[in-house]
């Protein structure tokens, strides 16, 4: 009987009843689910989709990581003065420090099992692919990071294995429905004006835009369907807008994993003093002035 009145609930609300929101600090937890999912629907008809920073890779520094990047453009944009630790005056400056910060430093796998795992699951011949907030100007950046930690997604890319020869815009808010969207989908993320997005081997760089509106543009836009979806992301708001997109497709079996490996290190950085973050950057500065006397 309480099985029954969840499953009217779930239609109630138009919810889909295989939908499932988890949390974890450990890639085996999302081994493991995607092994029953191979088991249960088979290969073919299994997805993987994993966010990058702090989730696949991190930086081994807080300069240039993901808690920097948030620290700065919540506390440095759009103020009437700013702060003296602030690095830009702008978020395109900001955006473009970052860009030199990516390539400045390499990045390591979140924990010892990441790659591993990665890898074991491709081999298994489901697709896997990387779904990132960055802006497709960070692509050679990012490739760059991924094959220094021996991680490549062509393989196991959904759609070619090239994905798309340039960025693109992924959707139009006059005509949602040639990207598989519908009016649900453009009133949860507030009409949003979309941004230039790019898919290119099995990395999908969507410039900060809603991450379920983007997965289901790149589903549609591969002509894309499977039965279950797991994916991975360390912020919370992107596996809730993941459940309130992909968890209302019909048919779709979808878990999200709130990735929590790097929370301590995340909660440090912002109880900090930032001092370190701070000097490692004037060191930067100082050096690059330096170089173009």
């Amino acid at each position: 009987m309480k099985q029954l009145s969840l499953l009217i609930f779930l239609a109630l609300f138009g919810l889909n009843a295989f939908s499932m929101a988890l949390e974890t600090d450990s890639y085996e937890q999302i081994r493991k689910t995607t092994l029953e999912k191979i088991e249960k629907y088979g290969a073919k008809n299994v997805l993987v989709v994993l966010d990058i920073d702090n989730t696949t890779l991190a930086m081994p520094q807080n300069l240039g990581s993901d808690q920097w990047f948030g620290w700065q453009s919540g506390n440095c944009m759009g103020k009437e003065k700013t702060p003296p630790f602030c690095v830009a005056d702008n978020f395109d400056e900001l955006l473009d420090i970052q860009g030199q910060l990516f390539a400045l430093s390499n990045m390591i796998p979140t924990e010892k099992a990441t790659v591993k795992v990665i890898k074991e699951l491709q081999s298994k011949g489901i697709k896997l692919i990387l779904l990132t907030s960055r802006g497709p100007v960070f692509r050679n950046a990012t490739e760059r990071a991924l094959k220094m930690n021996g991680l490549t997604f062509r393989e196991s890319a959904i759609g070619s294995a090239n994905g798309f020869a340039s960025s693109y815009t992924p959707y139009d808010l006059k005509n949602p429905k040639a990207s598989g969207l519908n009016a649900y989908d453009i009133k949860s993320m507030g009409n949003k004006s979309p941004r230039p997005v790019s898919y290119m081997n099995g990395v999908f760089m969507t410039s900060g835009l809603n991450k379920g509106i983007m997965l289901k543009t790149l589903l549609a836009k591969t002509k894309s369907n499977f039965k279950a979806i797991i994916f991975a992301d360390d912020h919370k708001k992107h596996t809730v807008r993941m459940q309130q997109i992909m968890g209302k497709v019909k048919g779709v079996d979808l878990v999200t994993f709130r990735y929590s490996k790097i929370d301590p290190i995340v909660k440090a950085f912002h109880a900090s003093d930032k001092m370190p973050s701070i000097k490692a950057w004037e060191a930067i500065k100082a050096a690059s002035l330096k170089a173009f006397k």
